[in-house]
């Protein structure tokens, strides 16, 4: 009699962890995912560059077509849309393991007009960002006056010629800047996505940036100071000590003043927030600027 209980007992666990099982097959497949990517288009003499790149997770494949017949199935990378190419709104068209889709537009003007646009001022900033992480938004111009409205305080942000910024909610903004040169706003639209918290990507420049911080902060508390400063400055400055640091988005010291600074105010604790990049991509991928966010702390 025991055996027979105990067989039916065995028989019911093994059918309510193939339920289990079967459930979890079911709900995984069913479970919608979302394109984490971007595609930045940069305008140059020379035609329009765009810089493509996806984070999406547990993505496999993709396909990145840029409405002029040409495509490619690199995960991130770089394509050109030359100068004599006829101007027009380009459509780019993201697949994701051949299913998921996503589109952006890519403004493509003619040689002669981007001459024209040397002298205007003109906003340089990403189309997307993640809500909670810092953005480098750039003014392009001769202007002395800048003032930026970012679209989410209603109110001036900022008024440097490049300024940093941290969206706290997702959504579409109008990022408005204004200079003594210009009649009107000059105008950028930023879609802000929604952070999820089981992202574990992270783009190039964040990884660059993390391990830039964790030296600084290492420099801070007093930890061997030419084996962090040398770092940084052969693996990302190209062994130029003068690559400008700005700080707190206010003031500004060539790298190894900034870094001797850190190491005699160490006595009292300073802390490394954030650090950014910025990249001559066209040359060395030598790193031609340090945007750094710290902050004073009582003892």
């Amino acid at each position: 009699m025991g055996k027979i209980l105990n067989s039916r007992l065995y028989i019911v666990i093994i059918v309510l962890l193939a339920c289990i099982v079967l459930v979890l097959i079911v709900r995984s497949s069913f479970q919608e995912r979302e394109i984490q990517a971007v595609a930045i288009s940069t305008q140059t003499p020379e035609g329009t560059l765009v810089e493509y790149a996806d984070s999406t997770k547990s993505a496999d494949s993709w396909r990145w077509d840029f409405g002029n017949g040409d495509y490619s199935t690199d995960r991130t990378g770089k394509f050109f849309y030359p100068a004599d190419t006829v101007p027009q709104h380009y459509q780019i068209r993201l697949q994701v393991d051949g299913k998921l889709e996503k589109k952006f537009i890519v403004n493509v003007m003619q040689k002669q007009k981007q001459a024209a646009m040397e002298s205007l001022v003109r906003i340089k900033a990403p189309v997307t960002g993640i809500e909670g992480e810092y953005i480098i938004f750039r003014g392009e111009g001769n202007s002395k006056e800048w003032r930026w409205e970012f679209g989410e305080t209603g109110m001036i942000d900022s008024r440097e010629k490049t300024a940093i910024y941290r969206y706290e909610h997702y959504g579409a903004y109008e990022v408005l800047l204004e200079t003594e040169d210009t009649e009107y706003p000059v105008r950028h639209i930023i879609v802000i996505e929604r952070r999820y918290n089981d992202d574990d990507t992270l783009d190039i420049a964040s990884m660059i940036g993390n391990e830039i911080k964790a030296k600084l902060q290492a420099i801070v508390d007093q930890k061997p100071f030419n084996l962090n400063y040398n770092y940084i400055l052969k693996t990302y400055l190209c062994n130029n000590p003068n690559t400008p640091v700005v700080i707190n988005n206010r003031k500004k010291n060539d790298f190894y003043s900034y870094c001797q600074g850190l190491r005699i105010i160490g006595r009292k604790k300073t802390q490394i927030d954030k650090v950014l990049i910025d990249m001559d991509e066209e040359g060395d991928y030598c790193i031609t600027k340090l945007i750094v966010l710290q902050t004073d702390l009582e003892n």
